[in-house]
């Protein structure tokens, strides 16, 4: 099959070689060419079956046109991991970039494999959903490009980072139950050490602005209910759930609301106080995060949701700033992007016993 050149491309079109390169490597809006001539190069192209030679484009560019997006753990069947993908795809594919998706290996995590991907030069920018250490150090400083990072603590010291921030979503429904007259709240969920490094400590979160607000907030962490994410069937969590919640209260709950892990583990929550003949929300409020399963409770439940593809787009637009040299190292070390958090109320959320009259 004889190959299709830029020469015959710009004939056919009736503009320079010059111009048809400016087109197919997407510099002609930038260089003022009309919108006109844009679309006849395109066209022309498309019709001659032209292929862009993308290795030859990248020896002479010195880019690869590429994003990594290094998975963490379980990405590829994580709801989570999906959305901030998309989010990621979304702002790539509008600068004109790829995606490849980097996953665990036997030997190699995603993280330090990106990583030496970006030191190659195989990928112009990483997004990491993994973990990067301290020790992969050396990899990051020889690479063209500092990795993003997806991290709820500190990252590394010197790596920009974009973070998903429960507070605001924390805050807002905190105060919605102060305002319904609750002054007892229990958060349910686990432990801070059964979750992945992105998900901040929401007890903590949850529990330092109950204590702002003057109410108080006691954590219950129930064994496994880590298993019980974004993407796990809803059965497992309405079975599971109400047997754990009957161990770990054998009496009375101990608050009049109660604030849950996930959707998942909110719709456990229901099944366990209907057992008990506690009626929503009439007896006990209840307030989930996510908000993926919550139009499912009956009542719906009161949800915190996260902006996931926000936060994958935020990750985009930033390893682009990095890889077309907008945004210097020097500015990128000092780069930090929190994605707030929302509060959706909804009829799980009803009168407290302190509820001014």
């Amino acid at each position: 099959m004889v190959r299709v050149t830029q020469q015959q491309v710009a004939k056919k079109a009736g503009v320079t070689r010059a111009t048809v390169s400016y087109v197919l490597t997407g510099r002609a809006r930038s260089l003022k060419i009309t919108e006109a001539v844009i679309q006849r190069v395109e066209a022309a192209a498309r019709e001659l079956g032209y292929a862009p030679n993308y290795a030859a484009r990248s020896l002479v560019s010195g880019k690869s046109k590429t994003l990594g997006l290094a998975l963490g753990a379980g990405g590829y069947v994580s709801l989570m991991w999906s959305l901030i993908a998309e989010g990621v795809e979304t702002e790539a594919l509008k600068a004109g970039y790829d995606v490849l998706i980097i996953s665990d290996r036997r030997d190699t995590e995603s993280g330090p494999a990106g990583l030496e991907y970006l030191r190659r030069r195989r990928i112009d920018a990483l997004i990491s959903l993994g973990r990067i250490y301290d020790a992969d150090a050396q990899l990051w400083k020889q690479a063209p490009t500092l990795p993003v990072v997806l991290e709820a603590d500190k990252p590394p010291q010197g790596l920009p980072s974009v973070r998903l921030d429960p507070a605001t979503g924390y805050r807002a429904a905190i105060e919605h139950l102060a305002r319904n007259g609750h002054r007892r709240l229990l958060w349910i969920g686990p432990s801070a050490d059964k979750v992945q490094q992105v998900v901040p400590n929401r007890a903590e979160v949850a529990r330092k602005i109950a204590r702002e607000l003057g109410l108080s907030l006691e954590a219950l962490y129930l064994p496994d209910v880590e298993r019980i994410g974004l993407g796990s069937p809803v059965e497992r969590a309405i079975t599971v759930v109400p047997e754990l919640l009957q161990a770990a209260i054998p009496d009375a709950l101990p608050a009049t609301a109660v604030l849950c892990w996930n959707d998942q583990l909110a719709l456990g929550l229901y099944r366990f106080l209907s057992a008990r003949g506690l009626r929503i929300p009439d007896d006990v409020s209840v307030v989930g995060f996510d908000n993926h399963e919550a139009v499912y409770g009956q009542p719906p439940i009161s949800s915190i949701t996260q902006e996931f593809r926000e936060t994958g787009r935020a990750a985009a637009q930033l390893a682009l700033q990095m890889a077309d040299g907008s945004l210097s190292m020097a500015e990128a070390r000092k780069t930090i992007i929190h994605v707030p958090s929302r509060f959706i109320a909804r009829p799980s959320v009803g009168a407290g016993p302190f509820v001014a009259g």
